[in-house]
């Protein structure tokens, strides 16, 4: 049950989309709750409620698209598998962060039972724990130790170690 939330929680910061749907259908919820517990719509307590949970979308989303790896890399790494991987490829992006272009590194991913997945991730993702203000990725093939989500293994932190060659600038 734990990993079934967490899985939510980090797909919603990923996909960013589904928080303001899920803040409507939250709305939706709490008047038709209202409606069969035959609360009148003028009520000013149902009216704040409804106010308040409006309010997540327009603070809500850039909150999440700004904080949302602070909260979702600790998460994957302490309800997270223990896996290894390895960057096929990486390639430049059109997108600039900082001043500096977003790389887009392909990657394979063995988990735990051994099975290998492809997936990516990219420069500004942010995925790396504990979390480091900037880190020099793994070569081309050179292997390195994460951790995934079971339930959603495409969501993984890289394990910042020495010893692995992610080194701060």
């Amino acid at each position: 049950m734990t990993e079934t939330l967490i899985s939510l929680l980090v797909w919603m910061t990923d996909e960013v989309w589904p928080f303001p749907v899920f803040i409507l259908v939250l709305v939706f919820a709490v008047l038709l709750i209202a409606r069969l517990m035959r609360v009148p719509q003028s009520s000013k307590s149902l009216l704040a409620v409804l106010v308040v949970l409006m309010l997540f979308i327009p603070f809500g989303t850039p909150a999440l698209l700004i904080f949302g790896s602070s909260l979702t890399a600790p998460l994957i790494y302490h309800y997270g598998v223990p896996g290894q991987a390895v960057i096929v490829s990486s390639a430049e992006t059109s997108n600039i962060y900082n001043n500096q272009p977003v790389e887009r590194y392909t990657v394979e991913l063995q988990k735990a039972d051994g099975q290998k997945m492809a997936t990516h991730f990219d420069s500004s993702d942010f995925n790396v724990y504990p979390p480091r203000n900037q880190v020099r990725y793994p070569a081309v093939g050179q292997p390195f130790a994460v951790h995934y989500l079971a339930s959603r293994p495409q969501s993984f932190v890289i394990l910042f170690e020495e010893r692995q060659g992610l080194y701060r600038k």
